[in-house]
């Protein structure tokens, strides 16, 4: 059985050079075998676009939702702080047509 260490293609998956022993032995010595350490950092990358998809499709529906409802998301809700130089009084907290503004 050839075991290769080195195979070099070209664009066409012709090959250009390679370099190879013949192993004569228990088959499950010979090839790469990975274990969970060495996956890991893909199972994370997998994991963190699936995630990252399913929240765009979240934001996607919402969206959708508002849409329909006639309300924008993305449009900013105006300034409601009192300035700073007004003194703050009780009609303030308690009016309606202020709480309104």
């Amino acid at each position: 059985m050839k075991i290769y260490t080195k195979i070099i293609l070209d664009k066409n998956n012709n090959i250009i050079e390679e370099e190879y022993f013949n192993y004569k032995g228990p088959i499950s010595y010979a090839g790469i075998h990975y274990d969970f350490k060495s996956t890991r950092g893909a199972k994370a990358m997998e994991k963190q676009a699936k995630r990252e998809k399913k929240l765009a499709e979240r934001r996607a529906k919402k969206q959708a939702k508002a849409l329909e409802k006639g309300v924008d998301l993305n449009k900013k809700q105006e300034d409601q702080t009192i300035p700073l130089n007004e003194t703050i009084t009780l009609a303030h907290l308690t009016d309606p047509e202020n709480n309104k503004k």
